[in-house]
């Protein structure tokens, strides 16, 4: 459906001779109107409006009334009632029929009629209200009245909205973004009812993000992540000999299938804020403010060796205070914490890629437009709901800080 463009004209353009005729025909007693409901009034004259739309194509089709025409393919066939949608709400009006001559006339379909009865703006509209907040309770209240409406109650409005969520999330599913250059992914899991949708957040060469692709499962498993990157390949969003960076909270399925996809290609970056928070949770709580301060100093080392030194202290230190979980959590994965240190990227590139922060962004916007989803029903619901959330989040992703480095990441990654 054709959008208009969003510089909007002041007024409609018309003459001030037309303008004058119209206000004539159409303002009847301004004294009586103003004694009554103005917005009503104008509401009313909607009607009027769509059934000018319909007479007008008439005119086109058929001619002036009565007039007198040896070559007419068609003819009026008088009118029946029919309904039209208006201000989000179905309105009956009176439809004007038109057939083709002759003894085996057929009806002829009214393009105005038809454009009338567009659903995709009505579900849109519908469905937009929602995901601002509106209950379907209380979407009615929303609306401006209009006489004899229907299609407003709250089946009506549910129905409207799973159309059009349900082509959001087909639209999600077949996209197509092999033009957009992925050069970093963000691998992460977000829990809807039971379920744990493993979601992949891309970025490009240029730093802008886009949300790839997520696989329904339990937990963030192997091989349900498996599946998501086969989906990512299939669809030629990344390439199979290509190298990435990967940016995961450390679970072991996510990193197995990495491995397995991409083998030393997948270059992966391990949350670091996922890190700190699992080995301060070892830590009695007069020790995590002092450990915080010691893991932030050694992850702000310029250089990868200089890094490791400080963090190969730090473990040390636990080990001589006797807190050895806490050391052994901090040695696992310290390889993939300190990747980026590897590739050589530092200062606001690092900051942005360091964490899972741009995902969880991602999946906190989500959320918000499903706030008011007391209770998820079926698998088809959720999806429905968390693709147009997602889609409705990337609009409002900005680039990320230190985009201009990522030329830098590239040639590192191809290294």
């Amino acid at each position: 459906m054709k959008r208009s463009s969003t510089k909007l004209p002041d007024s409609v353009n018309l003459s001030p001779e037309r303008r004058d005729l119209l206000t004539k025909l159409l303002v009847d007693d301004l004294s009586e109107i103003l004694k009554g409901d103005v917005r009503q009034w104008i509401n009313e004259r909607l009607f009027l409006i769509a059934d000018l739309l319909m007479n007008r194509e008439v005119l086109e089709i058929v001619g002036e009334r009565h007039e007198r025409k040896a070559d007419r393919d068609c003819s009026r066939h008088g009118a029946q009632p029919g309904s039209v949608y208006l201000l989000e709400q179905k309105v009956p009006v009176r439809k004007p029929r038109i057939r083709t001559s002759g003894a085996t006339g057929s009806e002829v379909e009214l393009e105005s009629y038809k454009a009338l009865n567009d659903k995709e703006f009505l579900c849109e509209q519908a469905a937009a209200k929602l995901l601002s907040g509106t209950s379907t309770r209380r979407f009615k209240s929303t609306l401006e009245k209009m006489l004899r409406a229907k299609g407003v109650s709250r089946q009506a409005v549910s129905q409207k909205s799973i159309e059009y969520m349900g082509a959001r999330l087909e639209e999600f599913h077949n996209r197509s973004l092999q033009g957009a250059d992925m050069i970093a992914v963000f691998i992460d899991g977000i829990h809807i009812g039971e379920n744990v949708y493993v979601t992949a957040v891309g970025i490009d060469t240029r730093g802008y993000r886009h949300v790839l692709e997520f696989e329904q499962g339990s937990t963030e498993s192997s091989s349900i992540c498996r599946s998501l990157l086969r989906n990512l390949l299939e669809r030629q969003i990344l390439d199979e000999e290509g190298a990435y960076l990967f940016v995961v909270d450390g679970g072991k399925g996510v990193k197995k299938a990495l491995k397995d996809v991409f083998g030393k290609r997948a270059h992966i970056q391990r949350c670091i804020v996922h890190k700190k928070r699992n080995v301060r949770d070892k830590l009695p709580k007069k020790e995590q403010q002092e450990f915080e301060q010691k893991f932030n100093a050694a992850y702000g080392k310029k250089t990868h060796k200089a890094a490791e030194t400080a963090f190969l202290k730090v473990i040390n230190e636990l080990k001589l205070q006797h807190r050895q979980s806490a050391a052994n959590s901090m040695t696992e994965g310290l390889s993939e914490l300190l990747t980026l240190h590897k590739l050589g990227i530092s200062g606001n590139l690092r900051r942005s890629l360091y964490s899972t922060n741009c995902i969880e962004s991602v999946f906190s916007a989500a959320r918000y437009f499903s706030r008011n989803v007391k209770r998820w029903r079926k698998e088809e619901q959720m999806e429905r709901w968390l693709a147009t959330g997602l889609l409705e989040a990337e609009k409002k992703l900005r680039r990320i800080p230190g985009y201009t480095n990522l030329k830098k990441l590239s040639e590192a990654l191809k290294r």
